[in-house]
């Protein structure tokens, strides 16, 4: 009585697993029969589910119900749990019930102890695929570099970094990238076996994409590349970003930057009255924060932070976002 719990907001990887665990307990001839794909934002869908695992596979092989969205260890209804509970004690040992979400299990609630505990008893397998933040640079180059390696890729640093600025850590898109690279390697090399190494000058040949994200431009604006910053701004906003939405994610993260360098200018190092004055509810990221602020002046982000309300009010009076930008952020440099 197999029962897979895999959370995490990677759903590529996520489906990879899914479709793996399926190739290699189902029956291609009995598979129609013996898949459900369930969602559990509906409750008829769960019912459903709950009913089905406890249905024997018809033929060879297992059968696998997957109920994405699944609230059983994210949300609390009791009524919920005590069904999940009673039909674990009868559920075949040739089917699988895969518990996905996005979220991670909630500790706090009965259904996920009780999970916990089925894990113990090795009833229950746990599984995350969890993508880096977006603000986590590094995370995104170590997420990057195991999906290179997976795919028999070396990457110098260089190249790595370049792939990163294109693509992100979008998950598909660095997958298909990185097969068509494989397959240019393969082909240079004339060799498709061998371990392929990708360096600065393939990616700038094979990568075409331009990916700007807020998180980017917040790095040029720290680092007092002003010049930088206007150039993914321009992007976005040729893009059809919305002027007044972009300035506004601005002044949130230049915000939180502000008083994380404040606050430990000041001394204080309580990482939850941190986390409570600058709005971060993950306490891992002032970690980053207060590295990519180390050589940034309380002045300088005091001043950006005036310059960004300036451009608020500008663009309310309805100016061009683009001159707007331009002529409140060169006066930084």
């Amino acid at each position: 009585m197999p029962i897979q719990i895999i959370w995490g907001n990677d759903l590529n990887a996520c489906k990879k697993f899914i479709q793996k665990i399926i190739d290699q307990k189902v029956s291609k001839t009995w598979g129609e029969i013996n898949i459900s794909y369930l969602n559990g934002d509906e409750d008829n869908q769960i019912k459903q589910a709950f009913d089905e695992i406890l249905i024997p596979p018809l033929g060879d092989g297992s059968r696998v119900v997957v109920l994405k969205n699944n609230p059983i260890f994210t949300n609390k209804n009791e009524e919920i749990r005590i069904k999940f509970e009673k039909i674990c004690q009868n559920i075949p040992t040739n089917t699988y019930f895969i518990l996905q979400n996005t979220k991670k299990p909630d500790t706090r609630l009965k259904s996920t102890k009780f999970i916990q505990n089925l894990i113990k008893k090795n009833l229950a397998i746990e599984t995350s695929f969890s993508l880096p933040d977006i603000w986590d640079y590094e995370g995104q180059i170590r997420y990057l570099e195991v999906m290179a390696n997976s795919m028999n890729i070396n990457l110098d640093k260089e190249a790595a970094n370049l792939i990163i600025d294109s693509i992100g850590n979008d998950s598909v898109n660095l997958m298909s990238e990185l097969a068509k690279a494989k397959l240019y390697l393969s082909a240079a090399n004339n060799n498709a076996n061998d371990e392929l190494t990708l360096k600065s000058d393939d990616v700038k040949k094979l990568f075409n994409d331009h990916q700007s994200n807020i998180f980017k431009i917040i790095d040029h604006l720290l680092q007092n590349k002003i010049s930088d910053s206007l150039i993914e701004i321009h992007y976005l906003l040729k893009k059809g970003e919305p002027a007044l939405r972009l300035n506004a994610g601005l002044i949130s993260q230049i915000r939180m930057h502000t008083i994380v360098k404040l606050l430990h200018k000041s001394g204080e190092q309580d990482l939850s009255q941190i986390c409570k004055i600058a709005n971060i509810s993950n306490p891992k990221r002032i970690f980053f924060i207060r590295r990519k602020v180390n050589n940034t002046s309380a002045d300088f982000l005091i001043k950006l932070m005036s310059n960004l309300l300036n451009i608020e009010s500008s663009l309310k009076k309805g100016n061009n976002p683009i001159n707007v930008f331009t002529e409140n952020l060169v006066n930084l440099s």
